[in-house]
């Protein structure tokens, strides 16, 4: 059969992402005979629907399927919500093909049902879809009901019908990317080539799907060798400027990130490397003298707080010394990395708000040391079906049975004083360039022209690392809050009271 896998993520800034779980589909659904065509909209603009219907009409789809790679942005202050332009896709492909439309991707497997219904979709396939869209196209070719495939969700008497996903094993995959996604237009925006060693997260943190609707708490490891073979591969045939790793935490099981950093540096050639999540445990000389060695210059760190009532908490799995040690130890170094905070999770108060801000006042600020940070701080808890933090949430009244979780639902600690936690975060940014707060995101919007700016001048990557020289002109001018909401403290309350939230933090709000 002829299948059609479309690419619906369209968000353009420097951490545009090449939809590498679709390239896994491709390569899966090709090698059980189908023809496969990927259609990646990411940089389609204004001319989507011209392309669109250019592309079904030309290839004539049997199957169609829609990557969704999330609902929205996860910013409080900053919100963007992704399915209503997902959806003008889905309309546009009915009205072009009566092939059915099969989605799938990340975002799906967050609320499979409600995606589902919502984007009218023919079926749904979550977590390992290499497996489960492969089986679920051999019962569309045979005319067969697919309602016993693991991972397959449809509608069954007029009623949803999920059967229970499997994971199976990841090893002996190899997605192409390269192949299937034009991965130049990412280059050029500060993206880079992504490479996934596992799947599977074993931590337990509160607040997160990783390890419960999307890739399971069992670790899978692949082959350091199918690895490091896929970087070179890679290398010779497109020659990407940087490669990142894009597993949830990359240094966890810690010796198997430790065989691919020495599997690297054994291979003659040399190549520039990023990670997407690392733990701050075990980051510590050693570890970074290895990961430099393999061509690392940036990475992300998420301890989510540096507060150690806050890790708890959050059940992050390391304390607030390990945290501390890591910049410690970073600050001896000359990577970039960036740091991601998320405030009022359960517990969180004004002093543990400050216990975060005063780590990234002492050992995130450059001081003439070699090291380039970026502590980004997030108000606020995005809140998904399934985890901890959302049954906290109900029992709390954050929320009820009738919200709609497809919309941006929030968990914010009644123990904060919201004006002075907002007066806390805009003090500390004033005085230290590293922070960059929530609606700073809007400046991303400039990603294109400072991709530009920053490779006509020859700035090495990753361009997210010039936030703070960004923000260090900004303190300077006198324009580093020109994007600052006018009332953070209000936009905080009305979210929540969209929301049903009818508690303490918009009933008596906090003065100061």
């Amino acid at each position: 059969m002829r299948i059609l896998l479309i690419n619906t993520n369209r968000k353009v800034d420097f951490l545009a992402a090449p939809p590498l779980g679709i390239c896994y589909v491709a390569g899966a659904a090709e090698e059980a005979g189908h023809e496969v065509k990927v259609l990646d909209l990411c940089f389609a603009g204004a001319k989507i629907r011209r392309i669109l219907r250019s592309t079904i009409a030309s290839f004539d789809p049997q199957v169609v399927g829609l990557s969704v790679r999330n609902i929205d942005n996860v910013n409080m202050l900053h919100p963007v919500e992704y399915l209503h332009e997902i959806e003008e896709i889905r309309e546009l492909v009915g009205r072009s093909s009566t092939a059915p439309v099969v989605v799938g991707g990340s975002g799906a497997g967050l609320m499979p049902e409600r995606v589902f219904t919502r984007l009218q979709a023919d079926y749904i396939v979550v977590s390992d879809g290499e497996v489960s869209f492969v089986r679920l196209l051999s019962a569309i070719e045979r005319g067969e009901s697919p309602k016993g495939i693991p991972g397959v969700g449809l509608t069954v008497d007029g009623r949803f019908h999920l059967t229970p996903p499997e994971l199976y094993d990841f090893r002996g995959k190899t997605p192409d990317l390269g192949r299937w996604v034009d991965t130049r237009p990412y280059q050029q925006i500060g993206s880079s080539y992504n490479i996934q060693t596992k799947r599977g997260c074993r931590q337990q943190c509160i607040y997160c799907t990783y390890n419960q609707s999307l890739e399971g708490s069992t670790l899978r490891l692949r082959s350091p060798l199918e690895v490091v073979d896929e970087i070179e591969e890679a290398l010779d045939k497109y020659r990407p400027e940087t490669f990142e790793f894009v597993d949830s935490v990359f240094n966890d099981p810690l010796e198997h990130s430790i065989e691919i950093l020495e599997e690297i540096i054994r291979r003659p050639w040399r190549a520039n490397f990023t990670a997407m999540g690392v733990h701050p445990r075990n980051l510590d000389d050693a570890y970074l003298d290895l990961m430099w060695r393999a061509g690392f210059r940036s990475f992300m760190v998420t301890p989510e707080s540096a507060s150690e009532k806050m890790l708890r908490s959050y059940r992050k799995g390391f304390t607030a010394r390990h945290v501390v040690k890591a910049a410690e130890a970073i600050n001896k170094t000359a990577f970039a990395t960036w740091w991601f905070f998320m405030i009022g999770g359960p517990g969180e108060d004004n002093e543990t708000l400050q216990e975060s801000l005063d780590f990234a006042l002492r050992y995130l600020q450059k001081n003439g040391g070699p090291a380039t940070h970026v502590a980004h701080y997030f108000v606020g808890v995005r809140l998904y079906p399934g985890t901890r933090l959302w049954d906290m949430a109900l029992k709390q009244g954050f929320i009820d049975e009738q919200c709609d979780p497809l919309k941006n639902l929030w968990y914010v600690s009644e123990d904060l004083d919201l004006d002075r936690a907002v007066e806390q975060m805009t003090r500390a940014a004033s005085i230290c360039p590293e922070i960059y707060l929530g609606f700073d995101e809007r400046i991303l919007v400039f990603s294109k022209a400072a991709a530009i700016f920053f490779k006509m001048f020859g700035f090495p990557k990753p361009y997210w690392k010039y936030f703070t020289p960004v923000n260090r002109f900004g303190l300077w001018s006198g324009l580093r809050f020109m994007y600052r909401p006018p009332n953070i403290s209000g936009m905080i309350r009305d979210s929540l009271r969209r929301q049903g939230y009818q508690g303490r933090l918009i009933q008596q709000p906090a003065v100061w």
